[in-house]
């Protein structure tokens, strides 16, 4: 395939990819140089849901009135905001957790 066939297929894909840039999801077909069939989807994935965050007592398992990183595990997004909640500490401590709204 040459440069120039290349460039082509590129440009065409960006173009698909960046025309919907409001939609959720979007599946463009483009052609490429030896005419075949070329499909693209753009988009998010799902949000996963977690619902509604457990209660302070049910994640800190040990009772120490905070929450490890080890102990937040048990709630992904606790665990994916861990440095944020907790200020760059070690542990989240109950008004902390009371504070962060993850949604």
């Amino acid at each position: 395939m040459d440069i120039v066939s290349r460039a082509a297929i590129a440009a065409s894909i960006l173009a698909i990819a960046t025309a919907p840039c409001f939609a959720q999801d979007a599946v463009g077909h483009v052609t490429d140089a030896q005419g075949r069939e070329v499909t693209v989807r753009t988009g998010m994935p799902a949000p996963e849901q977690y619902g509604p965050k457990p209660a302070f007592a049910t994640l800190d398992s040990n009772h120490d009135g905070t929450i490890s990183r080890e102990e937040a595990k048990a709630f992904p997004p606790l665990v994916n905001d861990f440095d944020f909640v907790a200020q760059n500490g070690a542990r989240v401590s109950a008004h902390q957790y009371a504070r962060w709204d993850y949604r």
